[in-house]
């Protein structure tokens, strides 16, 4: 068994747009307590590539571009967007706050395997399962995986309340919940503006940033130079008066739903994503007429014109909100 504290090597097996990725991460801390394993949150948020949003006096909120993750500094409570979840405390060694394996699986919905022997932790993005604490139940778990208590049911039939710890619940795939019946349309704060037509303005800045590169999980563009999906989409609305949240999943709660036939130039396009299992929204774009959109999921292009009534974008579409 590992000793206590040790070196090991990280192999991240990834699924996204397109492609199938290996990455290797050598020398990475991690040290085992009460029968847990650790490894440094900055080296998880490094690998899974996360960027601080904010950091408060009580924690850390987080996020890769699709949802905000509020991790504590102490205690148990987590938050995955508006979900509240438990974990393992993190633990503080030699200045770094260190978090387990099975929190790593439970907020960043990733799988993982400890080889002893090979002194090495197998990842693979996305999951499959999710391992439960206790206090999760089965609603719980339906809002965690954007989904329904039946399709939950559907693929764990043995699932039953009080749910043990330790339990691997199977994620339901291609289950999603767009939008739950009790969840409003929110309203977005709009600057007033001499011209009443805001839409060409959204569109022509977004065009003058075609090519600008693409980072999973970016930090602000003043500071980094770089976008994920929504960052560009929060940015090209907030320089013209329309305040967007963060995340995909966040900006897919704005403005008014909207089927794909009324889908007009200046709307958003929704979508899922191939590195998530657990149903979330994990893209967005903006829709510039046409079937085309613009939006950045890669570099090469980094910010790009995409057509989004092609079969592969059809296939993950999922909803369109009209801000505007």
């Amino acid at each position: 068994m590992i000793s206590t504290n040790s070196q090991v090597t990280v192999l991240l097996f990834q699924r996204d747009y397109f492609t199938r990725k290996r990455r290797q991460f050598s020398n990475v801390n991690m040290f085992t307590k009460n029968g847990l394993h650790y490894l440094p949150l900055k080296d998880v948020m490094e690998i899974l590539e996360y960027d601080i949003l904010r950091t408060t006096h009580t924690g850390f909120v987080i996020t890769d571009g699709s949802e905000c993750i509020t991790i504590p500094k102490s205690g148990e409570a987590a938050r995955r967007e508006n979900v509240t979840l438990r974990i393992d405390p993190l633990v503080v060694l030699n200045k770094q706050r260190y978090i387990t394996l099975r929190s790593t699986n439970r907020l960043f919905n990733v799988d993982f395997r400890l080889n002893y022997k090979a002194h090495r932790i197998c990842i693979k993005q996305p999951g499959r399962f999710f391992t439960t604490l206790s206090g999760d139940t089965l609603k719980k778990l339906s809002q965690l995986f954007n989904t329904t208590v039946k399709n939950v049911l559907a693929s764990n039939t043995q699932l039953k309340e009080p749910i043990p710890s330790g339990t691997r619940v199977l994620i339901p795939a291609g289950k999603l919940a767009v939008m739950a019946a009790n969840q409003k349309d929110k309203p977005v704060k709009i600057k007033q503006l001499p011209e009443p037509e805001l839409a060409p303005a959204i569109l022509a800045l977004g065009r003058t940033l075609l090519k600008k590169p693409y980072q999973f999980g970016a930090g602000p563009y003043p500071r980094t130079g770089k976008f994920d999906c929504s960052s560009y989409t929060q940015y090209i609305f907030g320089k013209n008066g329309v305040r967007l949240t963060r995340t995909s999943r966040s900006q897919a709660r704005l403005g008014r739903a909207i089927t794909r036939s009324q889908i007009e130039p200046g709307d958003l396009i929704f979508f899922k994503r191939d590195r998530y299992s657990d149903n979330r929204i994990g893209h967005v774009g903006v829709d510039i007429g046409n079937g085309y959109m613009l939006n950045t999921y890669r570099s090469p292009p980094g910010v790009t014109i995409t057509k989004w009534t092609s079969p592969y974008w059809l296939s993950r579409f999922v909803t369109a909100r009209e801000i505007l």
